[in-house]
């Protein structure tokens, strides 16, 4: 199941729209897919795009986690995590796409197990 990710308004022109997905439910410590979708404001595929994932413990003090998401099929982009530590993480997508237009999209991974 796919989550989306709300826009301000006046930004959803700019920026696609991003829904994540997780793996393995519930998450746990090792190795987590992340797979994002990226469709425009009429709901078309974002392809072509740039993205850097960057993980972060809710709790200062903790390095955070960087990979890659490649693209795997038309606006489907996967990345593999290494989250170290169980609890809550803060996960940000920062890319460009489409003519260097910048986006950035976070979400939290809550309750990551050992």
């Amino acid at each position: 199941m796919f989550v989306e990710g709300c826009r301000k308004p006046q930004q959803s022109w700019v920026e696609p729209i991003v829904a994540h997905e997780i793996a393995p439910q519930p998450p746990r410590v090792g190795p987590v897919t992340l797979t994002l979708q990226l469709t425009d404001f009429s709901g078309a595929a974002v392809t072509g795009a740039q993205l850097a994932v960057e993980a972060n413990m809710s709790h200062a003090g903790m390095v955070p986690v960087f990979a890659e998401a490649k693209e795997i099929e038309p606006g489907r982009y996967r990345s593999v995590m290494q989250l170290s530590m169980a609890g809550d993480w803060t996960v940000t997508v920062r890319g460009t796409w489409s003519r260097d237009r910048k986006m950035d999209y976070t979400f939290e991974i809550n309750g990551v197990e050992p």
